[in-house]
């Protein structure tokens, strides 16, 4: 992740997070998710893949983990 690309995502990331909890907000977290998931290719299944994913892109999975904590799930 470029330090432009990161600045972007915290920026969008940000402005989500001050809205109420929602399922407007949920839904805009979720998306904010996919977006990542797509773009950087955060593997989904296996521990060890994830793992290794996490060690060599810290600042997409921390995103992506400050989003994920904080939907909801109604």
């Amino acid at each position: 992740m470029t330090t432009t690309e990161q600045v972007g995502y915290t920026k969008r990331l940000n402005e989500i997070l001050c809205f109420r909890p929602s399922e407007q907000r949920d839904r805009r977290l979720a998306n904010f998710m996919t977006d990542l998931e797509v773009a950087y290719q955060i593997p989904l299944v296996g521990k060890d893949r994830i793992e290794d994913f996490e060690v060599r892109n810290p600042k997409v999975m921390q995103l992506y983990r400050i989003a994920s904590k904080a939907r909801t799930f109604r």
